[in-house]
Protein backbone atom coordinates (compact mmCIF):
# COMPACT_ATOMS: atom_id res chain seq x y z
CA UNK A 1 0.00 0.00 0.00
CA UNK A 2 2.84 2.41 0.86
CA UNK A 3 4.50 1.75 -2.52
CA UNK A 4 1.24 2.56 -4.30
CA UNK A 5 1.02 5.85 -2.39
CA UNK A 6 4.60 6.70 -3.35
CA UNK A 7 3.93 5.92 -7.01
CA UNK A 8 0.80 8.07 -6.94
CA UNK A 9 2.75 10.95 -5.40
CA UNK A 10 5.40 10.63 -8.13
CA UNK A 11 2.71 10.73 -10.81
CA UNK A 12 1.07 13.78 -9.22
CA UNK A 13 4.41 15.59 -8.97
CA UNK A 14 5.04 14.79 -12.63
CA UNK A 15 1.71 16.35 -13.59
CA UNK A 16 2.56 19.33 -11.39
CA UNK A 17 5.37 20.31 -13.73
CA UNK A 18 2.89 21.07 -16.52
CA UNK A 19 1.39 23.85 -14.34
CA UNK A 20 4.66 25.29 -13.07
CA UNK A 21 4.54 28.35 -15.34
CA UNK A 22 0.83 29.28 -15.27
CA UNK A 23 0.51 29.05 -19.06
CA UNK A 24 -2.04 26.23 -18.88
CA UNK A 25 -4.25 28.32 -16.60
CA UNK A 26 -4.07 31.28 -18.96
CA UNK A 27 -5.10 29.06 -21.88
CA UNK A 28 -7.88 27.42 -19.86
CA UNK A 29 -9.06 30.80 -18.59
CA UNK A 30 -9.32 32.17 -22.13
CA UNK A 31 -11.42 29.17 -23.17
CA UNK A 32 -13.76 29.60 -20.18
CA UNK A 33 -13.98 33.36 -20.77
CA UNK A 34 -15.07 33.03 -24.41
CA UNK A 35 -17.39 30.13 -23.53
CA UNK A 36 -19.08 32.48 -21.06
CA UNK A 37 -19.49 35.14 -23.73
CA UNK A 38 -21.65 32.76 -25.75
CA UNK A 39 -24.48 33.44 -23.26
CA UNK A 40 -24.30 37.14 -24.08
CA UNK A 41 -24.07 36.69 -27.87
CA UNK A 42 -27.02 34.29 -27.96
CA UNK A 43 -29.07 36.62 -25.71
CA UNK A 44 -28.71 39.41 -28.28
CA UNK A 45 -30.60 37.41 -30.87
CA UNK A 46 -34.23 38.35 -31.40
CA UNK A 47 -35.34 35.02 -32.88
CA UNK A 48 -35.88 32.88 -29.78
CA UNK A 49 -36.46 29.69 -31.81
CA UNK A 50 -32.72 29.45 -32.55
CA UNK A 51 -31.43 30.56 -29.17
CA UNK A 52 -31.50 27.17 -27.45
CA UNK A 53 -29.92 25.41 -30.44
CA UNK A 54 -27.15 28.00 -30.73
CA UNK A 55 -26.49 28.04 -26.99
CA UNK A 56 -26.29 24.24 -27.02
CA UNK A 57 -23.84 24.23 -29.94
CA UNK A 58 -21.86 27.44 -29.33
CA UNK A 59 -20.23 26.46 -26.05
CA UNK A 60 -19.05 22.99 -27.18
CA UNK A 61 -17.64 24.55 -30.38
CA UNK A 62 -15.77 27.23 -28.38
CA UNK A 63 -14.45 24.64 -25.89
CA UNK A 64 -13.41 22.11 -28.56
CA UNK A 65 -11.80 24.76 -30.78
CA UNK A 66 -10.08 26.41 -27.81
CA UNK A 67 -8.79 23.07 -26.53
CA UNK A 68 -7.44 22.22 -29.99
CA UNK A 69 -5.64 25.56 -30.25
CA UNK A 70 -4.24 25.13 -26.72
CA UNK A 71 -2.88 21.65 -27.52
CA UNK A 72 -1.36 23.00 -30.72
CA UNK A 73 0.27 26.20 -29.48
CA UNK A 74 0.85 25.67 -25.74
CA UNK A 75 3.76 23.21 -26.21
CA UNK A 76 5.40 25.66 -28.63
CA UNK A 77 5.14 28.48 -26.11
CA UNK A 78 6.57 26.23 -23.41
CA UNK A 79 9.49 25.39 -25.72
CA UNK A 80 10.38 29.10 -25.74
CA UNK A 81 9.67 29.96 -22.09
CA UNK A 82 9.57 26.92 -19.80
CA UNK A 83 11.86 24.22 -21.18
CA UNK A 84 14.94 26.47 -21.55
CA UNK A 85 14.56 27.41 -17.86
CA UNK A 86 13.59 24.24 -16.03
CA UNK A 87 14.10 21.49 -18.58
CA UNK A 88 11.96 19.31 -20.80
CA UNK A 89 9.76 16.63 -19.30
CA UNK A 90 8.27 13.89 -21.46
CA UNK A 91 4.82 12.73 -20.41
CA UNK A 92 4.01 9.12 -21.12
CA UNK A 93 0.88 8.83 -23.25
CA UNK A 94 -1.76 6.45 -21.88
CA UNK A 95 -2.57 3.36 -23.93
CA UNK A 96 -5.71 3.56 -26.04
CA UNK A 97 -7.68 1.27 -23.74
CA UNK A 98 -6.96 3.36 -20.65
CA UNK A 99 -7.56 6.57 -22.61
CA UNK A 100 -10.99 5.27 -23.66
CA UNK A 101 -11.77 4.26 -20.07
CA UNK A 102 -10.88 7.73 -18.80
CA UNK A 103 -13.08 9.35 -21.45
CA UNK A 104 -15.90 7.00 -20.46
CA UNK A 105 -15.46 7.82 -16.75
CA UNK A 106 -15.42 11.55 -17.46
CA UNK A 107 -18.55 11.21 -19.58
CA UNK A 108 -20.36 9.27 -16.86
CA UNK A 109 -19.32 11.77 -14.18
CA UNK A 110 -20.46 14.66 -16.38
CA UNK A 111 -23.81 12.96 -16.96
CA UNK A 112 -24.32 12.34 -13.23
CA UNK A 113 -23.32 15.90 -12.34
CA UNK A 114 -25.62 17.26 -15.05
CA UNK A 115 -28.52 15.21 -13.72
CA UNK A 116 -27.83 16.37 -10.15
CA UNK A 117 -27.67 20.00 -11.25
CA UNK A 118 -30.98 19.64 -13.10
CA UNK A 119 -32.68 18.00 -10.11
CA UNK A 120 -31.36 20.48 -7.56
CA UNK A 121 -31.86 23.57 -9.73
CA UNK A 122 -35.52 22.72 -10.33
CA UNK A 123 -36.12 22.95 -6.58
CA UNK A 124 -34.22 26.23 -6.06
CA UNK A 125 -35.11 29.85 -6.90
CA UNK A 126 -33.38 31.10 -10.05
CA UNK A 127 -31.20 33.56 -8.13
CA UNK A 128 -29.31 30.69 -6.46
CA UNK A 129 -28.35 28.96 -9.73
CA UNK A 130 -25.07 30.90 -10.19
CA UNK A 131 -24.01 29.84 -6.69
CA UNK A 132 -25.01 26.24 -7.43
CA UNK A 133 -22.98 26.30 -10.64
CA UNK A 134 -19.99 27.75 -8.81
CA UNK A 135 -20.13 24.88 -6.29
CA UNK A 136 -19.65 22.27 -9.00
CA UNK A 137 -17.03 24.38 -10.80
CA UNK A 138 -15.15 24.82 -7.52
CA UNK A 139 -15.24 21.05 -7.01
CA UNK A 140 -13.65 20.63 -10.45
CA UNK A 141 -10.91 23.11 -9.54
CA UNK A 142 -10.25 21.36 -6.24
CA UNK A 143 -10.09 18.02 -8.03
CA UNK A 144 -7.52 19.45 -10.47
CA UNK A 145 -5.53 20.70 -7.49
CA UNK A 146 -5.48 17.24 -5.92
CA UNK A 147 -4.87 15.47 -9.23
CA UNK A 148 -1.87 17.66 -10.09
CA UNK A 149 -0.57 18.46 -6.57
CA UNK A 150 -0.94 22.19 -7.36
CA UNK A 151 -2.30 23.89 -4.25
CA UNK A 152 -3.31 27.18 -5.87
CA UNK A 153 -6.23 25.40 -7.54
CA UNK A 154 -7.74 25.02 -4.05
CA UNK A 155 -7.65 28.80 -3.63
CA UNK A 156 -9.02 29.28 -7.14
CA UNK A 157 -11.93 27.02 -6.19
CA UNK A 158 -12.66 29.07 -3.08
CA UNK A 159 -12.55 32.34 -5.05
CA UNK A 160 -14.91 30.85 -7.65
CA UNK A 161 -17.28 29.78 -4.88
CA UNK A 162 -17.30 33.27 -3.38
CA UNK A 163 -17.81 34.80 -6.81
CA UNK A 164 -20.85 32.61 -7.45
CA UNK A 165 -22.30 33.48 -4.05
CA UNK A 166 -21.83 37.20 -4.80
CA UNK A 167 -23.67 36.85 -8.13
CA UNK A 168 -26.55 35.07 -6.42
CA UNK A 169 -26.67 37.91 -3.88
CA UNK A 170 -26.91 40.47 -6.71
CA UNK A 171 -29.87 38.51 -8.15
CA UNK A 172 -29.33 39.54 -11.78
CA UNK A 173 -31.80 38.49 -14.46
CA UNK A 174 -31.66 36.96 -17.92
CA UNK A 175 -28.40 35.68 -19.34
CA UNK A 176 -26.30 38.26 -17.50
CA UNK A 177 -25.52 36.18 -14.37
CA UNK A 178 -24.26 33.24 -16.44
CA UNK A 179 -22.25 35.49 -18.75
CA UNK A 180 -20.61 37.16 -15.76
CA UNK A 181 -20.16 33.86 -13.89
CA UNK A 182 -18.31 31.92 -16.59
CA UNK A 183 -16.44 34.88 -18.07
CA UNK A 184 -15.52 36.00 -14.54
CA UNK A 185 -14.23 32.52 -13.70
CA UNK A 186 -12.19 32.65 -16.90
CA UNK A 187 -10.67 35.96 -15.76
CA UNK A 188 -9.90 34.43 -12.34
CA UNK A 189 -7.98 31.63 -14.06
CA UNK A 190 -6.16 34.10 -16.32
CA UNK A 191 -5.13 36.28 -13.37
CA UNK A 192 -3.87 33.24 -11.47
CA UNK A 193 -1.92 32.10 -14.52
CA UNK A 194 -0.40 35.55 -15.15
CA UNK A 195 0.70 35.90 -11.51
CA UNK A 196 2.18 32.39 -11.58
CA UNK A 197 3.99 33.15 -14.84
CA UNK A 198 5.46 36.40 -13.47
CA UNK A 199 6.70 34.65 -10.32
CA UNK A 200 8.09 31.80 -12.41
CA UNK A 201 10.03 34.17 -14.70
CA UNK A 202 11.43 36.01 -11.69
CA UNK A 203 12.63 32.84 -9.98
CA UNK A 204 14.17 31.18 -13.04
CA UNK A 205 16.38 32.02 -15.97
CA UNK A 206 17.50 30.12 -19.09
CA UNK A 207 19.85 27.30 -18.17
CA UNK A 208 22.50 28.52 -20.60
CA UNK A 209 22.81 31.75 -18.55
CA UNK A 210 23.16 29.98 -15.19
CA UNK A 211 26.98 29.83 -15.22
Amino acid sequence: MSEEIKIENIIRNTRKYWYIDGLSEIAGGLIIFFAGLTYWFVAQMENTSYKFVLLTLAQPVVIILGSWLARKFLPRIKERITYPRTGYLVFRKPVKKRRFQRILYVGLIAAVVGALVTMISSALPERFLPFLSSIFLAMVSIYIGYHTAVRRFYWIGLVMLGFGAFLSYLNLSGSLPYTILFSGIGIIWIISGVVTLILYLRKTQPLSEEV
